[in-house]
């Protein structure tokens, strides 16, 4: 199960938002209504994930800048490789709505939910799960905390426990 909730927690950081970014001054850019795109742009920054399911509440930071950023569309583009179906899109009212279907290596994944925020400073995530151990709801609040803090570098994320990683390693697959 604890890889269950790891998979969760990272692909939440990837694929709920967080691949792509803007630098803190830029507008973040945000397509027509109904289209469908890669996502809505962060800002460069130390971010937190606070993640709330049925398993508790698991917090992951990490660091962004445009390499950093980079690193986690990779690992983006790497989920979304075990996923029959990756789809995002804006609404009307301004949320995010997305929708995948992964296979985990422990099973197949559905995941479909909002994100709601200026994602520049803080957004939300609302999202079910559903797999073979039946629906799990679950919720993010990610929030930028500002610049990364001495002794974390951009790229560095520290996991659900404390462990730390780079998000290029992560990619790879470390």
């Amino acid at each position: 199960m604890r890889t269950s909730r790891l998979f969760l927690a990272l692909g939440a950081l990837a694929a709920l938002g967080a691949c792509n970014r803007v630098a803190p001054s830029s507008k973040v850019a945000i397509p027509a209504a109904g289209q469908a795109g890669a996502g809505p742009q962060m800002a460069v920054g130390l971010w937190r994930q606070r993640v709330s399911g049925p398993a508790g509440v698991s917090i992951t930071r990490y660091c962004l800048d445009e390499a950093a950023a980079g690193d986690l569309a990779s690992f983006n583009q790497q989920l979304a490789g075990h996923c029959s179906e990756h789809q995002m899109a804006l609404q009307a009212d301004g949320a995010w709505h997305f929708k995948t279907a992964c296979d985990t290596g422990a099973g197949q994944v559905t995941t479909e939910g909002s994100m709601r925020g200026d994602f520049t400073s803080r957004y939300s995530v609302d999202a079910t799960q559903q797999s073979a151990h039946g629906a799990a709801h679950m919720t993010a609040d990610v929030q930028r905390l500002g610049d990364c803090p001495a002794g974390m570098k951009p790229g560095d994320v520290t996991l659900p426990g404390g462990a730390r990683s780079r998000l290029g390693a992560l990619a790879a697959g470390g």
